[in-house]
């Protein structure tokens, strides 16, 4: 796992005993490591300059749901980064990290009149326009305001992207974007909108993509786009390509190597002067974080094993919500001589599907270890609620042997301070 690894028998995350991060800390808590978030961003970088070249006009926009912290979004802002956003919280966030708009693509299916206006008031770079009607209170706010809205339309290529179908987008029957057959007509129509300037193509069709293919069908149909919109006379300038970049999450098999997705890039629009925009979010962050949990109780109930912990499902919820799977490993390395025993790490949340991990395979576990729950950097904390009246997680980001609190823990106290009876 990239920058974390075991010393003298202990996990550690960039040289700091998770043992050490324990004594400070109440668990559960969430774990960055600034080493992973920066490589894997670097790793991605290079791939594409390799294959492209470092001339062609790209940008790398961090898609910031799946991990919305400003500390994590800075230490990719100084390494060069943009931003994917799709609200208006979202947009606040990056601009208080300090991308500029010039690197933000605004994105999302129910952008409100408010969200526009004050994504036009920031210059972002480009609107991922996902429909007729949006495009329209688009024009109408940027003609009040005098100013050309940048846009791209959202095409749905109706090409299935594999993987848990609550995180496949390019399909017919998601929300998500415009109709393959009528991109040609509704860019036709945006063409002569008051206060909108067409500026590219965008497409995403899903998360979590561990086979190239899916990715082929989508770019072929992106190229034949491109083909007829410039011939149509549209500057199409910025071909937004979208994220979904795959993982391994422990289990065995293996998603393509990120060299092999450059390689693919180069041969569909190595050739092109578009901008290539790419919107990855859990390749970069994923890997770079764990969930830190202490086993309550170890409880056998018929013919199951449970590791009852003290992280649950408001702090982690893909597990519940996807069936994801997550890898859960001992922080005091396990003796290769132990006896293994097959577990079922759930929380105290008052849920059957309260299940971080269905099947762990760890040594006799006793009440007090520590557990970290693995590839918790995406999808973790940005999705924690206070359900069960719990309190949100704190985040602390490693770097060079520093421990940075990024987010403090919220107490339930601070939350129902916002609450009133009424007379």
């Amino acid at each position: 796992m990239n920058g974390f690894f075991y010393k003298d028998g202990v996990l550690h995350v960039d040289d700091v005993s998770l043992l050490d991060i324990e004594k400070q800390f109440t668990t559960p808590v969430y774990i960055y490591s600034k080493l992973s978030l920066s490589n894997n961003y670097k790793a991605l970088e290079e791939a594409l300059e390799n294959k492209l070249g470092k001339g062609h006009p790209k940008l790398i926009a961090y898609s910031v749901k799946a991990n919305s912290n400003i500390a994590v979004i800075n230490v990719l802002k100084k390494l060069g980064s943009g931003a994917d956003v799709v609200s208006s919280g979202e947009l606040k966030r990056v601009i208080k990290a300090g991308i500029n708009g010039e690197k933000i693509v605004f994105s999302g299916v129910g952008k409100t009149k408010k969200e526009l206006s004050f994504a036009l008031d920031s210059d972002v770079m480009q609107f991922n326009i996902e429909s007729i009607s949006e495009l329209e209170i688009l024009s109408e706010i940027a003609s009040s305001k005098n100013k050309k809205a940048p846009i791209a339309f959202r095409i749905n290529p109706d090409i299935d992207a594999g993987g848990h179908e609550k995180i496949s987008t390019g399909g017919s029957n998601t929300k998500f974007g415009i109709p393959y057959k009528q991109a040609v007509n509704v860019y036709e129509y945006a063409k002569n909108l008051p206060g909108i300037k067409v500026v590219g193509i965008d497409i995403h069709i899903g998360s979590q993509i561990t086979d190239l293919e899916p990715f082929k069908l989508a770019f072929n149909k992106v190229l034949i786009l491109y083909q007829k919109l410039i011939e149509n006379g549209h500057n199409i300038i910025n071909l937004d390509l979208g994220g979904g970049i795959g993982i391994s999450y422990g289990e065995n098999f293996t998603p393509f190597d990120i060299n092999d997705y450059a390689d693919l890039i180069k041969e569909k629009f190595g050739s092109l002067e578009c901008k290539l925009i790419f919107e990855p979010g859990r390749y970069i962050t994923a890997n770079a974080g764990i969930l830190l949990t202490k086993v309550i109780r170890n409880k056998e109930s018929y013919n199951n094993n449970f590791l009852i912990v003290d992280a649950a499902m408001n702090d982690i919820l893909r597990p519940a919500l996807y069936d994801a799977y997550h890898e859960v490993i001992t922080v005091v390395e396990k003796k290769k001589e132990q006896e293994v025993i097959d577990y079922q790490v759930v929380g105290p949340i008052c849920e059957t599907g309260d299940i971080i991990c269905r099947k762990a395979s760890l040594s006799n576990i006793k009440d007090g270890d520590l557990l970290a729950v693995k590839y918790a950097g995406a999808y973790g904390a940005v999705m924690s609620s206070y359900y069960n009246s719990r309190d949100l997680v704190p985040e602390i980001m490693i770097n060079n042997k520093k421990i940075n609190i990024i987010r403090k823990r919220i107490l339930i106290e601070d939350l129902i301070s916002y609450e009133n009876i009424p007379d």
